[in-house]
């Protein structure tokens, strides 16, 4: 986390989160956090430019997630690729953002995200489990647009 950022997330933290993720699935985490969505936009096109941005679509398995955070409005979505999405659905992602956000109520930001990772973790390494193999196609690297 930035000296002083005014966003309350321990940047490190979450990604060792997305490291051990990564060790039990093939599928790819990525998160953005930012104060608040752009005006007059959802937060669905919000995590869908990103992901976009971030080339996530690219994956070979199209495996890749995006947790989605405007922190200031409280708002979150998850976007899963195709190739996960198939197995787990609209709901599954929903369920993860409830979660999250009542984390955020409670100003438990990080271990909000971390737990939210932690579930998904253990869903996707249903569907997609670590092989041998496996290269990490994305960075783990979270973006804090402050």
């Amino acid at each position: 986390m930035p000296l002083f950022s005014r966003i309350p997330f321990d940047k490190k933290q979450i990604e060792n989160a997305i490291a051990e993720l990564e060790k039990q699935t093939s599928a790819e985490l990525r998160v953005y956090i930012e104060r608040h969505l752009p005006k007059n936009t959802e937060n669905l096109d919000r995590a869908l430019t990103i992901f976009n941005q971030l080339e996530m679509h690219k994956t070979v398995a199209r495996n890749a997630v995006l947790i989605y955070i405007a922190h200031k409005d409280q708002q979150c979505f998850i976007l899963g690729d195709q190739g996960i999405h198939q197995f787990v659905g609209d709901e599954f992602w929903h369920k993860q953002c409830q979660s999250m956000i009542s984390y955020f109520k409670e100003k438990q930001y990080t271990i909000g995200i971390v737990s939210v990772i932690e579930q998904i973790g253990e869903e996707l390494s249903i569907h997609f489990p670590i092989q041998p193999d496996d290269a990490n196609e994305l960075p783990n690297e979270v973006i804090i647009n402050d």
